[in-house]
C-alpha cells in the first residue's frame, strides 16, 4: 500500500497497475516497447506475445521507475475514468467535468509535486516510485580512519618501519611510560606483515611478564582486525601455554623470556623443534621492557630465538640499566646503537619529549610532595656492597623500613589525607609484607583498599585491579608487581612508600600516573615521596634523557 496517502475519496477506486497496462492492448503495449524490440524478440522466440508478457517487459524494463516514463502515464490515462482523473489532476471531486488529460500527463515526475503522488495513492503504490532522491555529492572529502594513532606515534611508527624497510638489524623504540609503546610498535608491525614481511614465517614478542604479554595479544588483536588484510595466528607461550612445531607459521607469537628460557634447556624433542622452528621462520623480535635484554638470561634467550636474519627490535620508556655508564653502553651496542624517539612535525628529535606531551595533554605533570620520616638508614657493609653491586637498596633493609611504626604512620597519613581529597591512590610498599599490613592499616581506619604482591593468584588480582580502575576503592596498595604493564589512567597520586636506588626502578614506579586527560587520565599527578628514598636520583623529565649519553 502506499505510504504517501493511504485514503482515496469516495467514487476513486484503488486501481491495479497491471491490469491497467493490459487494459491498453497489445497495439498500445506494443508500441511502449518497441516495434523493433519485438522484432528481435519473435527472431529467436515463435509465438505471440500477449498482454500479461508485455505488461512483464515493461514493469521489468522500468522497475519503479515505470510512472516516470511520460509516454507510459500518457497511454494510462486513457484508461483512467473521469473521476480518478479529476482526483489525480486536482486531488478533489467537484463533478465539474471532463479533466484535459493532456495537461495531466504533461505535469513533471517529481517527489514534490502532488500530482505524482495521487498517482501513486491511486495505484497502491509506495514512495520507491517517485524519483530517487538526490544526493549532492561534494567534489572532495576528508576520510578519517576509525581509530588512528596520534602525531607523534605515527611519526615514531613510520621511522620504525623505515628503518626496518631500509634493512635496518637492530633498533630500540623510546617513549614514555603512558606515550604509547606497544600500540606505536605493533601498528608498525602491522604495516611491515603487510607489505614487506614473509608471512609462512613468525614474529615474536618477548615481555617478563604475564601482564605484559596479555597486553600484546590484545594489543595486536585490536590493530589488526583494523588494519588487517588476512587471517593471522596468535599463540601465547607463556605460563602453561605452548605451541607445536606446525602452529609456528603465519602467526604472531607472544613470549615470555622465562619460558624462551626453558624452551632452550628443554630435553622434550617436540619442544626443542617448535623452537627451532621459530628461530628459523622468525621474521623479527620485539623485546619489551628491553633495558633488560643484557642481562645474561634474557640475552641469551633472545639470541636463542633470533636467527640470522631476524631483525631486533627493543621497546622501553628507559633505555639504560642505571647510573652505571659501562652498562648503559653494552645495552646501546646491543641495538647497534640505534634508537628512535619522539620528533616533531619536521622530523627532528624534541629536546624536551615529556614537556611536549605533557603540554599537549598525553601525560600529566608530576606534583612531587617529598616527605620527611626521620629514618636513618644505617646499612651493614654487606649491604652497602650491595646497593654498589645491584644498584637497588637489599630486602633486609626494606624490611626493616616497613616494620617502622613512625614511618608507617607518617605513610598512613598521606593516604589518608589523599583520599580525603578523592584522589585514586597507588602505593608501592617496602616489602609483600609492608603491603599487607598498611593495606590493614588502612581497613582499620576504614579507607577500603587492595593489595596485590607478586602471589596473589591471577584472578583475585585482576578482580583488585578491576575494583580500582572502575572505582570501587580508591587505594591499592603492591609490591614488585604494578611497575610494568599496568595501565589505569584514573591515578592521580602515588605514594612511593620503598627506597630504590635503581633509576629504572623509580621511573616505572612515577609512570603508573602519567596518563593526562587526552588518553583518560589527569592534568597532574600528585608524587608522594619518603625522604629516606636514596637522594641525588633525577625527577622524571630527566629520568627520561638520563641514558642518552649511552646512546651517542
Amino acid at each position: 500500500m502506499s505510504d504517501i496517502e493511504e485514503d482515496l475519496p469516495d467514487g476513486v477506486r484503488r486501481l491495479h497497475l497491471d491490469r491497467c497496462l493490459k487494459q491498453l492492448g497489445s497495439p498500445a503495449l506494443c508500441e511502449l516497447v518497441g516495434e523493433a524490440r519485438l522484432e528481435a524478440i519473435n527472431d529467436v522466440l515463435s509465438g505471440g506475445i500477449n498482454e500479461a508478457r508485455l505488461t512483464q517487459i515493461l514493469r521489468t524494463r522500468y522497475g519503479t521507475q515505470i510512472l516516470a516514463r511520460p509516454e507510459i502515464r500518457s497511454a494510462l490515462v486513457r484508461v483512467l475514468d473521469d473521476r480518478t482523473l479529476q482526483f489525480i489532476a486536482t486531488g478533489e471531486m467537484d463533478g465539474s467535468g471532463p479533466v484535459d488529460r493532456a495537461a495531466v500527463t504533461g505535469k513533471p515526475w517529481s517527489r514534490e509535486d502532488p500530482v505524482s503522488q495521487r498517482y501513486l495513492a491511486v495505484f497502491g503504490l509506495d514512495e520507491t516510485y517517485l524519483p530517487p532522491v538526490s544526493h549532492h555529492v561534494p567534489s572532495s572529502v576528508d576520510v578519517d580512519p576509525g581509530v588512528q594513532l596520534f602525531a607523534y606515534q605515527l611519526r615514531l611508527k613510520d621511522a620504525f618501519v623505515r628503518f626496518v624497510v631500509s634493512n635496518g638489524r637492530r633498533v630500540l623504540l623510546h617513549m614514555p611510560t603512558g606515550a604509547g609503546k606497544t600500540r606505536s610498535c605493533i601498528e608498525g608491525l602491522s604495516d611491515l606483515w603487510r607489505s614487506y614481511f614473509d608471512r609462512t614465517g613468525c614474529l615474536v614478542w618477548l615481555a617478563h611478564s604475564e601482564e605484559l604479554c596479555e597486553q600484546a595479544i590484545e594489543t595486536f588483536e585490536f590493530v589488526w582486525a583494523q588494519r588487517g588484510d588476512g587471517p593471522v595466528s596468535l599463540r601465547r607461550l607463556w605460563g602453561s601455554h605452548n605451541i607445536a612445531e606446525n602452529e609456528v607459521g603465519s602467526s604472531f607469537i607472544v613470549a615470555s623470556l622465562q619460558k624462551v628460557h626453558s624452551l632452550r634447556r628443554s630435553s622434550r624433542d617436540d619442544a626443542f623443534r617448535a623452537a627451532m622452528r621459530i628461530r628459523n621462520t622468525c621474521q623479527l623480535v620485539v623485546i619489551d621492557e628491553a633495558h633488560k635484554a643484557i642481562a645474561p638470561t634474557y640475552k641469551e634467550s633472545i639470541e636463542f630465538i633470533s636467527g640470522e636474519a631476524t631483525r631486533v627490535v627493543g621497546l622501553t620508556a628507559t633505555p639504560g640499566r642505571g647510573v652505571d655508564q659501562f652498562e648503559n653502553r653494552e645495552l646501546a651496542a646491543f641495538f647497534n646503537s640505534q634508537k628512535i624517539g619522539i620528533t616533531g612535525p619536521e622530523g627532528r628529535p624534541i629536546e624536551d619529549p615529556l614537556k611536549m606531551l605533557q603540554d599537549e595533554g598525553f601525560l600529566s605533570r608530576i606534583r612531587r610532595k617529598v616527605v620527611p620520616t626521620d629514618v636513618t638508614l644505617d646499612l651493614t657493609e654487606k649491604e652497602l656492597e650491595y646497593v654498589a653491586t645491584f644498584l637497588d637498596v637489599p630486602s633486609s633493609v626494606l624490611f626493616k623500613l616497613g616494620q617502622d611504626a613512625g614511618r608507617n604512620a607518617c605513610i598512613l597519613g598521606e593516604i589518608a589525607s589523599l583520599v580525603e581529597q578523592n584522589k585514586d591512590v597507588l602505593v608501592f610498599a617496602c616489602s609483600v609484607d609492608h603491603a599487607h599490613l598498611l593495606s590493614e592499616m588502612l581497613l582499620l581506619r576504614d579507607v577500603d583498599s587492595r593489595c596485590i604482591d607478586g602471589s596473589t593468584p591471577k584472578h583475585e588480582r585482576s578482580r583488585c585491579i578491576n575494583a580500582y580502575r572502575e572505582g570501587a576503592v580508591q587505594v591499592l596498595v603492591n609490591y614488585g608487581v604494578l611497575t610494568t604493564g599496568f595501565d589505569a589512567p584514573n591515578t592521580s597520586a602515588i605514594v612511593i612508600a620503598r627506597p630504590t636506588a635503581s633509576l629504572v626502578l623509580y621511573s616505572q614506579m612515577v609512570g603508573r600516573g602519567i596518563r593526562g586527560p587526552r588518553v583518560g587520565g589527569n592534568a597532574e599527578c600528585l608524587l608522594v615521596d619518603l625522604k629516606d628514598n636514596i637522594s641525588g636520583f633525577p625527577d622524571e623529565r630527566q629520568a627520561f634523557t638520563y641514558f642518552d649519553e649511552a646512546w651517542r
